[in-house]
Protein backbone atom coordinates (compact mmCIF):
# COMPACT_ATOMS: atom_id res chain seq x y z
CA UNK A 1 0.00 0.00 0.00
CA UNK A 2 2.80 2.35 0.87
CA UNK A 3 4.46 1.71 -2.46
CA UNK A 4 1.29 2.47 -4.35
CA UNK A 5 0.89 5.71 -2.47
CA UNK A 6 4.45 6.78 -3.18
CA UNK A 7 4.03 6.00 -6.86
CA UNK A 8 0.81 7.99 -7.02
CA UNK A 9 2.55 10.89 -5.40
CA UNK A 10 5.31 10.81 -7.99
CA UNK A 11 2.81 10.65 -10.80
CA UNK A 12 0.87 13.57 -9.40
CA UNK A 13 4.06 15.63 -9.02
CA UNK A 14 5.04 14.97 -12.64
CA UNK A 15 1.56 15.75 -14.00
CA UNK A 16 2.02 19.54 -14.39
CA UNK A 17 5.40 18.98 -16.20
CA UNK A 18 3.93 16.39 -18.51
CA UNK A 19 1.09 18.73 -19.34
CA UNK A 20 3.53 21.48 -20.28
CA UNK A 21 5.67 19.17 -22.37
CA UNK A 22 2.64 17.95 -24.22
CA UNK A 23 1.72 21.51 -25.00
CA UNK A 24 5.09 21.95 -26.77
CA UNK A 25 4.81 18.55 -28.52
CA UNK A 26 7.83 17.31 -26.58
CA UNK A 27 8.28 13.83 -25.29
CA UNK A 28 8.54 13.58 -21.51
CA UNK A 29 12.01 12.57 -20.20
CA UNK A 30 12.66 8.92 -19.90
CA UNK A 31 13.52 7.40 -16.64
CA UNK A 32 16.60 5.21 -16.95
CA UNK A 33 16.89 2.35 -14.64
CA UNK A 34 20.02 0.63 -13.43
CA UNK A 35 19.23 -2.53 -15.36
CA UNK A 36 19.21 -0.56 -18.62
CA UNK A 37 22.66 0.89 -17.95
CA UNK A 38 23.92 -2.59 -17.17
CA UNK A 39 22.56 -3.90 -20.47
CA UNK A 40 24.20 -1.07 -22.40
CA UNK A 41 27.56 -1.58 -20.74
CA UNK A 42 27.29 -5.30 -21.54
CA UNK A 43 26.61 -4.51 -25.21
CA UNK A 44 29.53 -2.11 -25.28
CA UNK A 45 31.78 -4.80 -23.80
CA UNK A 46 30.59 -7.26 -26.44
CA UNK A 47 31.29 -4.76 -29.21
CA UNK A 48 34.71 -4.08 -27.77
CA UNK A 49 35.50 -7.76 -27.60
CA UNK A 50 34.36 -8.24 -31.20
CA UNK A 51 36.45 -5.30 -32.43
CA UNK A 52 39.48 -6.51 -30.50
CA UNK A 53 38.92 -9.99 -31.91
CA UNK A 54 38.73 -8.57 -35.43
CA UNK A 55 41.87 -6.52 -34.79
CA UNK A 56 43.71 -9.61 -33.59
CA UNK A 57 42.51 -11.59 -36.60
CA UNK A 58 43.56 -8.83 -39.04
CA UNK A 59 46.96 -8.52 -37.35
CA UNK A 60 47.41 -12.28 -37.61
CA UNK A 61 46.45 -12.14 -41.28
CA UNK A 62 48.87 -9.26 -41.96
CA UNK A 63 51.61 -11.18 -40.16
CA UNK A 64 50.83 -14.33 -42.17
CA UNK A 65 50.83 -12.38 -45.46
CA UNK A 66 54.16 -10.80 -44.52
CA UNK A 67 55.64 -14.21 -43.77
CA UNK A 68 54.40 -15.55 -47.14
CA UNK A 69 55.94 -12.57 -48.99
CA UNK A 70 59.22 -12.91 -47.14
CA UNK A 71 59.31 -16.64 -48.00
CA UNK A 72 58.70 -15.82 -51.67
CA UNK A 73 61.47 -13.22 -51.60
CA UNK A 74 63.87 -15.72 -50.05
CA UNK A 75 62.97 -18.29 -52.72
CA UNK A 76 63.49 -15.74 -55.52
CA UNK A 77 66.84 -14.68 -54.09
CA UNK A 78 67.88 -18.32 -53.91
CA UNK A 79 66.83 -18.90 -57.51
CA UNK A 80 68.74 -15.80 -58.67
CA UNK A 81 71.86 -16.93 -56.81
CA UNK A 82 71.64 -20.38 -58.41
CA UNK A 83 71.03 -18.90 -61.88
CA UNK A 84 73.89 -16.42 -61.48
CA UNK A 85 76.20 -19.20 -60.32
CA UNK A 86 75.18 -21.38 -63.28
CA UNK A 87 75.75 -18.54 -65.78
CA UNK A 88 79.11 -17.80 -64.20
CA UNK A 89 80.14 -21.44 -64.52
CA UNK A 90 79.08 -21.51 -68.18
CA UNK A 91 81.04 -18.33 -68.94
CA UNK A 92 84.09 -19.67 -67.12
CA UNK A 93 83.95 -22.96 -69.01
CA UNK A 94 83.52 -21.08 -72.32
CA UNK A 95 86.56 -18.91 -71.53
CA UNK A 96 88.63 -21.96 -70.69
CA UNK A 97 87.58 -23.62 -73.97
CA UNK A 98 88.43 -20.47 -75.97
CA UNK A 99 91.84 -20.14 -74.32
CA UNK A 100 92.63 -23.80 -74.93
CA UNK A 101 91.39 -23.54 -78.53
CA UNK A 102 93.68 -20.60 -79.20
CA UNK A 103 96.73 -22.00 -77.45
CA UNK A 104 96.69 -25.79 -77.25
CA UNK A 105 94.09 -27.21 -79.65
CA UNK A 106 93.47 -26.71 -83.42
CA UNK A 107 97.06 -26.25 -84.52
CA UNK A 108 97.50 -26.38 -88.30
CA UNK A 109 99.23 -29.50 -89.55
CA UNK A 110 97.87 -29.72 -93.14
CA UNK A 111 97.47 -27.17 -95.95
CA UNK A 112 95.59 -28.35 -99.04
CA UNK A 113 95.73 -26.42 -102.35
CA UNK A 114 93.01 -27.01 -104.95
CA UNK A 115 92.04 -25.72 -108.40
CA UNK A 116 95.30 -24.37 -109.80
CA UNK A 117 97.04 -25.54 -112.96
CA UNK A 118 99.34 -22.58 -113.38
CA UNK A 119 101.13 -22.78 -110.03
CA UNK A 120 102.64 -25.65 -108.06
CA UNK A 121 101.82 -26.46 -104.46
CA UNK A 122 105.21 -25.13 -103.40
CA UNK A 123 104.69 -21.82 -105.24
CA UNK A 124 101.35 -21.28 -103.51
CA UNK A 125 102.44 -22.24 -100.00
CA UNK A 126 105.66 -20.19 -100.25
CA UNK A 127 103.55 -17.05 -100.75
CA UNK A 128 100.69 -18.05 -98.44
CA UNK A 129 101.11 -16.23 -95.08
CA UNK A 130 99.81 -19.23 -93.13
CA UNK A 131 102.26 -21.48 -91.32
CA UNK A 132 101.88 -24.91 -89.84
CA UNK A 133 101.68 -25.15 -86.05
CA UNK A 134 99.82 -21.83 -85.98
CA UNK A 135 96.30 -21.76 -84.58
CA UNK A 136 93.56 -22.54 -87.08
CA UNK A 137 91.27 -19.76 -85.83
CA UNK A 138 93.90 -17.01 -85.83
CA UNK A 139 94.60 -16.98 -89.58
CA UNK A 140 93.76 -13.85 -91.57
CA UNK A 141 91.85 -15.29 -94.52
CA UNK A 142 91.19 -11.96 -96.24
CA UNK A 143 94.79 -10.82 -95.98
CA UNK A 144 96.09 -14.19 -97.16
CA UNK A 145 93.78 -14.14 -100.20
CA UNK A 146 94.89 -10.65 -101.17
CA UNK A 147 98.55 -11.58 -100.92
CA UNK A 148 98.08 -14.65 -103.12
CA UNK A 149 96.19 -12.68 -105.80
CA UNK A 150 98.83 -9.95 -105.93
CA UNK A 151 101.90 -12.20 -105.91
CA UNK A 152 100.50 -14.94 -108.12
CA UNK A 153 98.62 -12.92 -110.79
CA UNK A 154 96.97 -15.89 -112.50
CA UNK A 155 94.91 -16.44 -109.35
CA UNK A 156 91.60 -14.85 -110.30
CA UNK A 157 89.92 -15.65 -107.01
CA UNK A 158 90.81 -17.61 -103.87
CA UNK A 159 88.73 -19.06 -101.07
CA UNK A 160 90.38 -20.11 -97.82
CA UNK A 161 88.44 -22.34 -95.43
CA UNK A 162 89.15 -24.09 -92.13
CA UNK A 163 88.57 -27.81 -91.81
CA UNK A 164 88.55 -29.03 -88.23
CA UNK A 165 90.56 -30.07 -86.43
CA UNK A 166 93.78 -28.95 -88.14
CA UNK A 167 93.46 -28.39 -91.92
CA UNK A 168 93.45 -25.26 -94.11
CA UNK A 169 91.97 -25.59 -97.61
CA UNK A 170 93.04 -23.08 -100.28
CA UNK A 171 90.68 -23.23 -103.28
CA UNK A 172 91.96 -21.29 -106.29
CA UNK A 173 90.08 -20.10 -109.36
CA UNK A 174 92.07 -19.08 -112.44
CA UNK A 175 90.89 -16.75 -115.24
CA UNK A 176 88.49 -18.38 -117.68
CA UNK A 177 89.74 -16.17 -120.52
CA UNK A 178 93.06 -14.39 -120.89
CA UNK A 179 92.90 -11.03 -122.67
CA UNK A 180 95.87 -9.27 -124.20
CA UNK A 181 96.92 -6.09 -125.99
CA UNK A 182 99.73 -5.56 -128.43
CA UNK A 183 102.25 -2.99 -127.22
CA UNK A 184 104.07 -0.41 -129.30
CA UNK A 185 107.29 -2.45 -129.08
CA UNK A 186 105.49 -5.48 -130.57
CA UNK A 187 105.33 -7.28 -127.21
CA UNK A 188 102.11 -8.29 -125.50
CA UNK A 189 100.50 -7.67 -122.11
CA UNK A 190 98.16 -10.28 -120.65
CA UNK A 191 95.30 -9.46 -118.25
CA UNK A 192 91.94 -10.79 -117.00
CA UNK A 193 88.44 -9.31 -117.37
CA UNK A 194 89.06 -7.10 -114.32
CA UNK A 195 92.13 -5.62 -116.08
CA UNK A 196 94.46 -7.17 -113.52
CA UNK A 197 97.82 -7.64 -115.22
CA UNK A 198 98.86 -11.28 -115.54
CA UNK A 199 102.09 -10.87 -117.52
CA UNK A 200 103.84 -7.97 -119.23
CA UNK A 201 106.21 -7.74 -122.22
CA UNK A 202 105.45 -11.22 -123.52
CA UNK A 203 106.81 -12.03 -126.97
CA UNK A 204 103.74 -13.85 -128.28
CA UNK A 205 99.96 -13.30 -128.01
CA UNK A 206 98.14 -15.48 -125.49
CA UNK A 207 97.09 -18.85 -126.85
CA UNK A 208 93.30 -19.05 -127.09
CA UNK A 209 93.23 -15.52 -125.71
CA UNK A 210 91.12 -12.56 -126.85
CA UNK A 211 92.80 -9.41 -128.10
CA UNK A 212 91.58 -5.97 -127.04
CA UNK A 213 92.33 -3.62 -129.91
CA UNK A 214 92.72 0.14 -130.04
CA UNK A 215 93.60 0.58 -126.37
CA UNK A 216 96.82 1.17 -124.44
CA UNK A 217 97.87 0.91 -120.80
CA UNK A 218 99.89 3.24 -118.67
CA UNK A 219 102.41 1.70 -116.28
CA UNK A 220 101.76 -2.01 -115.82
CA UNK A 221 102.76 -4.31 -112.99
CA UNK A 222 101.74 -7.98 -112.67
CA UNK A 223 99.17 -8.47 -109.94
CA UNK A 224 98.00 -4.85 -110.14
CA UNK A 225 95.01 -3.38 -111.97
CA UNK A 226 95.97 -1.57 -115.19
CA UNK A 227 94.81 1.92 -116.12
CA UNK A 228 93.72 2.65 -119.68
CA UNK A 229 95.03 5.73 -121.42
CA UNK A 230 91.57 6.10 -122.99
CA UNK A 231 89.44 5.48 -119.87
CA UNK A 232 86.18 6.63 -121.47
CA UNK A 233 86.07 3.28 -123.29
CA UNK A 234 86.44 1.24 -120.11
CA UNK A 235 82.71 0.72 -119.23
CA UNK A 236 81.77 -0.65 -122.68
CA UNK A 237 84.87 -2.82 -122.86
CA UNK A 238 84.09 -4.33 -119.46
CA UNK A 239 80.50 -5.08 -120.49
CA UNK A 240 81.66 -6.87 -123.65
CA UNK A 241 84.41 -8.79 -121.83
CA UNK A 242 82.15 -9.95 -119.02
CA UNK A 243 79.42 -10.97 -121.46
CA UNK A 244 81.84 -13.01 -123.55
CA UNK A 245 83.19 -14.63 -120.36
CA UNK A 246 79.76 -15.46 -118.92
CA UNK A 247 78.48 -16.87 -122.24
CA UNK A 248 81.77 -18.75 -122.79
CA UNK A 249 82.06 -17.62 -126.41
CA UNK A 250 85.28 -19.41 -127.32
CA UNK A 251 85.04 -18.38 -130.99
CA UNK A 252 85.49 -14.68 -130.13
CA UNK A 253 89.03 -13.60 -130.99
CA UNK A 254 88.99 -9.82 -130.52
CA UNK A 255 87.01 -6.97 -128.94
CA UNK A 256 87.32 -3.24 -129.45
CA UNK A 257 85.46 0.00 -128.98
CA UNK A 258 85.69 3.22 -130.98
CA UNK A 259 83.07 5.20 -129.06
CA UNK A 260 79.99 4.72 -126.85
CA UNK A 261 77.89 3.81 -129.89
CA UNK A 262 80.50 1.88 -131.84
CA UNK A 263 81.44 -1.40 -130.16
CA UNK A 264 82.70 -4.51 -131.93
CA UNK A 265 83.23 -8.23 -131.31
CA UNK A 266 85.33 -10.23 -133.78
CA UNK A 267 84.29 -13.82 -134.48
CA UNK A 268 86.93 -16.36 -135.60
CA UNK A 269 89.22 -13.58 -136.89
CA UNK A 270 87.01 -13.16 -139.98
CA UNK A 271 83.58 -11.73 -139.09
CA UNK A 272 83.30 -8.46 -137.20
CA UNK A 273 80.00 -8.08 -135.33
CA UNK A 274 78.98 -4.44 -135.10
CA UNK A 275 76.95 -4.04 -131.90
CA UNK A 276 76.47 -0.28 -131.70
CA UNK A 277 75.62 0.42 -128.04
CA UNK A 278 76.23 -2.27 -125.44
CA UNK A 279 72.58 -2.13 -124.37
CA UNK A 280 70.85 -5.53 -124.87
CA UNK A 281 74.25 -6.97 -125.78
CA UNK A 282 73.29 -10.59 -125.04
CA UNK A 283 70.29 -10.50 -127.37
CA UNK A 284 72.38 -8.89 -130.10
CA UNK A 285 75.13 -11.48 -129.77
CA UNK A 286 72.72 -14.42 -129.81
CA UNK A 287 71.06 -13.06 -132.94
CA UNK A 288 74.44 -12.49 -134.60
CA UNK A 289 75.75 -15.97 -133.74
CA UNK A 290 72.57 -17.56 -135.12
CA UNK A 291 73.07 -15.67 -138.36
CA UNK A 292 76.74 -16.72 -138.53
CA UNK A 293 75.76 -20.39 -138.15
CA UNK A 294 73.42 -20.09 -141.15
CA UNK A 295 76.08 -18.19 -143.09
CA UNK A 296 78.66 -20.91 -142.39
CA UNK A 297 76.36 -23.50 -143.93
CA UNK A 298 76.67 -21.79 -147.31
CA UNK A 299 79.98 -19.88 -147.04
CA UNK A 300 82.17 -21.28 -144.21
CA UNK A 301 85.12 -19.03 -145.10
CA UNK A 302 83.14 -15.80 -145.51
CA UNK A 303 84.70 -12.61 -144.16
CA UNK A 304 83.06 -9.26 -143.53
CA UNK A 305 80.95 -7.15 -141.17
CA UNK A 306 77.74 -8.38 -139.58
CA UNK A 307 75.70 -5.41 -138.40
CA UNK A 308 73.61 -6.27 -135.33
CA UNK A 309 72.94 -2.86 -133.83
CA UNK A 310 69.31 -3.94 -133.63
CA UNK A 311 68.66 -7.48 -132.34
CA UNK A 312 65.65 -7.84 -134.66
CA UNK A 313 67.29 -6.68 -137.89
CA UNK A 314 70.79 -7.74 -139.01
CA UNK A 315 72.65 -7.79 -142.30
CA UNK A 316 76.02 -9.01 -143.52
CA UNK A 317 78.46 -7.07 -145.71
CA UNK A 318 81.03 -9.38 -147.23
CA UNK A 319 84.65 -8.28 -147.48
CA UNK A 320 85.82 -7.85 -151.05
Amino acid sequence: MKNNKSNNKKDNSMAPLNDELGFFDLEPPKIYRSDQSVNRSTQADKKGKKSSLKAKQSSKKIKADGEVRSKKKRKLKKKFRLAFTAVGMVVLIALIIVVLSLTVFFKIDTINVEGTKKYSYKQVTSVLPIDKEKNLFLIDKKGASKKLEENLPYIYDVEITRKLPSTVVVKITEPQIVYYIKNSDNTYTYFDDNFKILEASVKEPAKKGIELKKIAFGDVSPGKTAKLTNEELLPDLQVMMQTVTSLKLKEVTAIYSESLVNNYVVYDNRITIKLGETKDIEDKLFTALTAIEKLDDTAPDAEGILTATNSKQIYFTEKK
